[in-house]
């Protein structure tokens, strides 16, 4: 079985080290390289043959959410997850939008740590409880008794519906979700745009919040 090789993408020499040191001790973890800003990430990156990038994209004049989708743009292959001490919901929704595969901040112990790089190996989500509770504790509304808030109306979604949204939730791609469910592009693309519609969402860090509200997919579930 091939070893996950993982690029580390960080300032601060003491977090470079305390990651390198929980991931080492794993005999199916490899750790092939580590850089300390944008220019050595861009310039080392397409040599590494990482699986996964651990990034802090949040430290001004050394990394920054451009790197994030930098990687997305030229190495798509490549799993990122965000260690970060920033929790605030703006910005892990915008790195939501870039497809990352996990969040977890630096006060997170070793075995989420180990959990996220086993999820983002596999193409799975995987966020620790404070930044979801962040996410989830800002974006709860509540109506004023006699309102009609748009967000308190009933949604009506067909089963197909709601089966597309777990899989957009979990990270899977359109294309993924047409082999799974055994539809054309076309047919899922549709479903997909009907559904941001009926929910008047824009994009797929919403719908994943939508659907960890309404218990169509569970925190553990994105643990896994």
């Amino acid at each position: 079985m091939s070893k996950i090789r993982i690029l580390i993408a960080d300032f601060h020499t003491l977090t470079r080290e305390g990651i390198k040191s929980v991931l080492s001790r794993r005999a199916d973890i490899e750790l092939c390289n580590e850089v300390k800003d944008s220019r050595e990430l861009r310039a080392t990156i397409g040599g590494t043959n990482a699986r996964i990038l651990v990034i802090d994209f949040q430290v001004e004049g050394q990394f920054s959410i451009e790197d994030i989708a930098y990687v997305r743009k030229h190495h798509p292959e490549i799993s990122i997850l965000v260690i970060s001490n920033n929790h605030d919901k703006q910005l892990v929704l915008k790195a939501l939008d870039y497809g990352i595969r996990g969040y977890l901040l630096k006060e997170c112990d070793e075995e989420e740590v180990l959990s996220a790089v086993y999820a983002a190996a596999k193409n799975e989500k995987f966020f620790c409880g404070r930044v979801m509770d962040a996410i989830l504790e800002k974006v709860t509304h509540s109506c004023e008794p006699g309102s009609n808030c748009d967000h308190c109306q009933p949604v009506s979604l067909t089963e197909r519906e709601v089966e597309i949204i777990g899989l957009i939730a979990e990270g899977h791609t359109t294309k993924d979700i047409a082999g799974k469910l055994f539809l054309s592009f076309h047919t899922v693309g549709t479903h997909r745009k009907n559904i941001f519609k009926k929910l008047s969402i824009r994009n797929s860090s919403e719908l994943i919040i939508y659907a960890l509200k309404k218990g169509l997919i569970t925190q553990q579930n994105e643990n896994q």
